[in-house]
């Protein structure tokens, strides 16, 4: 009987020891915040309860003003809010990417955030993110179009609705006539894709706005002068130009004044960076720009709370005005790093 008791003793104990080693190990945590059915995206992912947090940011380029001020707003957050937070550059090139997310993964990161250019491409990079069981936030970047991909939150401006709001701004200026110019971001390029999608059915609503041109002009300033110059000549009489981000917009002007048109032609950009916000302010060069909000303090702040197990949104969406001369005093900051 002895025995008996001595052996169900044994094996209690066994049981606690096993129980309290598991007890040790990171707690698991559906990333599923959506409420909605059919949400595939969704998976579990690691979390702690204390201890210190540090955070993988993988950015696409760091040669372009909208990336470098989500870099340093991502920094000063990280800063503030007491995380270590590791930077990498993709350098422009979607392979890099995906090698310094593999690298972040290999650091065992806590969570990590991406702001990516390369559409369906970095896709592969963010399934190896859920394999690892880290919670991955997109920011500043397209939202997956495939429901299967994963991710836990979405933080950005909804590009769509930027694209519609600057059609429908155009559509006025241009009293719904007349002869437009595109200039669209990089065409793999899930930001530029989104920003025609809203862009492009909006404007066709006005029959008599013609678009005589529409190149890429790879979101820089160079490329887009380049790009515009050779409009010009083509095309003599234009009305408006509008480039999907102020880059663009800012080579457009300078290609528009070495021609002599500027008299004749109206530039209308997006992102809101303060160079184009002061354009705005004290010329006639700029007309308008819509807000894309650079500022990554929230998918900061949205990775860690995930992290500590706390409930995160999906997607969360960041304002997108439109501003020229009549608001632009508002928004205008010369302090800004953007």
């Amino acid at each position: 009987m002895k025995k008996h008791v001595a052996l169900i003793i044994t094996i209690i104990l066994s049981v606690m020891v096993v129980l309290a080693g598991c007890s040790t190990e990171p707690n698991l945590k559906s990333g599923s915040t959506s409420k909605k059915s059919g949400d595939e995206s969704s998976y579990s992912y690691k979390t702690k309860e204390e201890g210190d947090i540090v955070i993988g940011f993988s950015q696409s380029v760091m040669d372009h003003p909208f990336r470098i001020a989500n870099v340093e707003s991502a920094k000063k957050a990280a800063k503030k809010l007491g995380v270590e937070l590791i930077v990498t550059d993709g350098q422009g090139d979607v392979n890099k990417e995906i090698s310094n997310i593999e690298s972040l993964i290999a650091r065992n990161v806590d969570a990590i955030i991406v702001s990516s250019l390369s559409g369906k491409a970095i896709y592969p990079a963010y399934k190896q993110v859920a394999q690892a069981q880290i919670p991955l936030i997109i920011g500043a970047s397209g939202v997956p179009d495939d429901p299967k991909i994963p991710y836990i939150s979405y933080v950005a401006t909804d590009e769509v609705s930027m694209g519609q709001r600057a059609a429908q701004y155009i559509a006025e200026l241009m009293g719904d006539k007349g002869n437009l110019v595109i200039l669209d971001g990089v065409t793999e390029s899930t930001n530029s894709i989104l920003r025609s999608e809203g862009f492009m059915p909006e404007i066709e609503k006005h029959k008599d706005i013609k678009v005589v041109a529409q190149q890429s002009g790879e979101w820089l300033r160079l490329p887009a002068m380049e790009v515009m110059s050779n409009i010009l000549q083509a095309n003599n009489k234009i009305d408006v130009v509008f480039a999907q981000n102020d880059e663009m917009a800012f080579g457009a002007i300078e290609a528009i004044k070495k021609a002599g048109r500027m008299d004749e032609i109206k530039v209308v950009g997006m992102d809101a960076q303060k160079e184009a916000l002061q354009m705005i302010k004290e010329t006639d060069e700029y007309v308008m720009t819509v807000k894309n909000e650079w500022d990554l303090e929230t998918a900061v702040k949205l990775a860690i709370d995930a992290v500590r197990g706390q409930e995160v949104p999906k997607r969360k969406e960041l304002d997108a005005p439109v501003i020229d001369d009549k608001n632009v005093d508002g928004f205008y900051d010369p302090k800004s790093v953007f």
